[in-house]
This record gives C-alpha cells, sequence and structure tokens, in this order.
C-alpha cells in the first residue's frame, strides 16, 4: 500500500527520504530518480542563489565606496580660506560693535541713589546686573526696573 503525500511531503528532497523511512514507505525505482533530479535542481538553485547574492554583495560593495570616495573629495582651499576669513571679519565687527556698546554704557551718568533703590527691590539680583541694566536704560529708574522685572537680569 502507497501513501500518497501532497507537494512538498516525504518525497521532496533528503528530508523527505529521510520521512519516508521513518514512515515505512519503501523507496525505489522511478522515485528514486526523480528525488535524485529534485536534489540535482535544488543543488543548482543553491549555486545559483550564492552567485547571485555574490553578485549583489559586489555591487552594494561598489556602492558604498563610492560613497566613501564621494565623502573624501578634495577640499577647495581657495574656498575654506575665504570662509575663514568672512567668520573672521565678521568677529571683528561684532567685537568691535560690542567695544563701542560697552564705551557708550560706560558713559551713562547712574545715580547712587537709583542703584540703592533698585538693590534694595530687588535684593537677588547681582549688584552689577542691576547697574548694567540701569545704564542700558539711560538711567532711567523705572524703565530699569520694568525690564528687570520682565526678564532677570544676569552678569553675562
Amino acid at each position: 500500500s502507497r501513501q500518497f503525500w501532497p507537494q512538498g511531503g516525504p518525497s521532496a528532497g533528503k528530508a523527505g527520504a529521510a520521512a519516508a523511512a521513518a514512515t515505512g514507505i519503501e523507496m525505489g525505482g522511478p522515485d528514486e530518480e526523480e528525488d535524485q533530479d529534485e536534489r540535482e535542481s535544488d543543488d543548482e538553485d543553491v549555486s545559483k542563489l550564492q552567485g547571485e547574492s555574490a553578485k549583489e554583495t559586489k555591487q552594494l560593495d561598489k556602492l558604498t565606496d563610492y560613497v566613501e570616495e564621494k565623502e573624501v573629495t578634495k577640499v577647495d582651499a581657495k574656498e575654506v580660506e575665504a570662509r575663514l576669513n568672512d567668520l573672521k571679519s565678521k568677529k571683528e565687527d561684532l567685537d568691535r560693535q560690542r567695544l563701542e556698546r560697552e564705551k557708550q554704557l560706560s558713559s551713562v551718568k547712574v545715580k547712587k541713589e537709583d542703584m540703592d533703590l533698585m538693590c534694595s527691590e530687588m535684593p537677588l539680583c547681582e549688584k552689577d546686573a542691576l547697574e548694567r541694566l540701569l545704564r542700558e536704560h539711560g538711567g532711567d529708574l523705572k524703565a530699569a526696573l520694568c525690564a528687570a522685572v520682565r526678564k532677570f537680569p544676569t552678569c553675562s
């Protein structure tokens, strides 16, 4: 008595032969030749897959090599130098403007009474920060106090 298995059952490949032997089904004759043909075609498929995998790996390596080469492209020294010079000039301009602003602030007269009042009204603030705030508002006590309430003054 022969059993019929669905496609991919015990008669398919090496695993099928082992399963058929375990179930007591005898193999021989034309079925054995079919199994041999299937194993050979499976081996060819595996070798094709390995060949395709190797080909895909090589192509992937080419892609990554190309990206790496692109990352290491030559940098235009003149362009870098020009940008550095631009940054240096901008920094010099900012420093010059900051110095001018400091000169203007130092020329503002601050009354001692105004400074004492600000210190007593805002005891958590540093004296230097309050003095700077008062100078930034041209010595106007009311404007300086309003600004101090809006934003906590710091020495920066």
